[in-house]
């Protein structure tokens, strides 16, 4: 598919010369021997993927790792990606939202997948042609849903990319108990956050750094992430320069947005409210949610809503807004599909 090669050439041109420095290149050579020793099979599946596509494997790999690239050589986005998150308990579960504010060349590359691996959990996922496994959300056989966003921070260093923690997770844990300590276990690359949900209805938030991961648990049953590493602690470790405030500040004014709106959610909540907050645009509580670019820095290219009881997504394929939804089951339907 020639847009996947577009995709691919164009984000590698981005971080250009960065390629070539010899930092870079021994990151990229730490990172690789990491993701061997912590988890192969997906380096099985990049080569797989690479293989079909066209693009040479150690290119694919490099751009799958373009975002730290950029922070670790402090080059400023070309596109901002933002994406808002968050997860709230109900009555039989918990919902798990997003909206993937993303690079505009991936709207044609967005597509649900269904997993089916040869060990572990099948899994369900938002992600994008020319990415493995789990590149945005998604949700197991088991009620387990995961969604990242990112962040740009100074805590980096060789470990697994959250890309490839986030498959991971769905492969092998059944709840937010077990991928928490699966997460305390491994080394990480560092950069980014991950929000959980299970089918108990626990919904947690992770940063995750390097030198340090940070655990939150919702403990009022909701819980939510921008794009900025929250805890006093953490605050350091987030890129402030000049190139970034206009992205962080509106991270942080949508954190508060979103707090104040996740507290005013009737409980338990309802599919129908979660979907509201999703399309959210700009007032005087804070900036949108459902993003459209322009002088918003990002654009809102999909939004998802997991259902850990019922083993469900919502997804809406474009703005939130624009209520146009579709379902799928994690489940094939009696026709085989797992979209009705």
């Amino acid at each position: 598919m020639p847009a996947v090669r577009a995709a691919v050439a164009l984000r590698l041109a981005e971080v250009g010369g960065a390629l070539e420095r010899p930092d870079i290149r021994s990151f990229l050579a730490e990172q690789r021997a990491a993701t061997e020793r912590l988890y192969p099979e997906v380096l099985a599946e990049i080569a797989g993927i690479a293989d079909g596509f066209g693009i040479d494997a150690a290119r694919l790999f490099a751009f799958l790792h373009a975002a730290t690239i950029a922070d670790l050589v402090d080059q400023a986005a070309a596109t901002a990606e933002g994406c808002t998150a968050f997860a709230v308990r109900t009555a039989d579960g918990a919902l798990l939202a997003k909206n993937r504010d993303y690079r505009d060349e991936h709207r044609e590359l967005q597509q649900v997948l269904l997993h089916r691996p040869e060990r572990g959990r099948s899994f369900l996922v938002v992600g994008s042609l020319g990415a493995p496994g789990c590149f945005s959300s998604g949700l197991n056989a088991d009620g387990l849903a995961l969604a990242d966003t990112a962040s740009r921070a100074a805590d980096l260093g060789p470990g697994l990319h959250r890309y490839f923690l986030s498959t991971l997770l769905l492969e092998r844990c059944a709840d937010v108990e077990a991928a928490l300590a699966l997460i305390r276990r491994l080394p990480h690359t560092g950069s980014g956050l991950l929000v959980l949900a299970d089918a108990s209805g626990r919904v947690a938030a992770v940063e995750l750094g390097h030198r340090r991961v940070g655990i939150a648990r919702g403990e009022a049953g909701r819980i939510g992430r921008t794009n900025h590493h929250c805890p006093p602690e953490a605050a350091a470790d987030n890129l402030i320069g000049a190139e970034f405030a206009a992205a962080q500040a509106n991270s942080i004014a949508r954190a508060a947005a979103l707090r104040l709106a996740l507290a005013r959610l009737p409980a338990p909540a309802a599919p129908e409210a979660v979907a509201a907050l999703l399309a959210r645009h700009g007032d005087g509580d804070g900036p949108a949610f459902c993003r459209h670019g322009g002088a918003d820095l990002a654009a809102t290219i999909s939004g998802a809503i997991w259902n850990t009881a019922s083993l469900r997504l919502l997804f809406c394929g474009g703005p939130p807004c624009s209520g146009a939804c579709r379902r799928f089951e994690l489940e094939p339907t009696p026709s085989g599909s797992p979209c009705a």
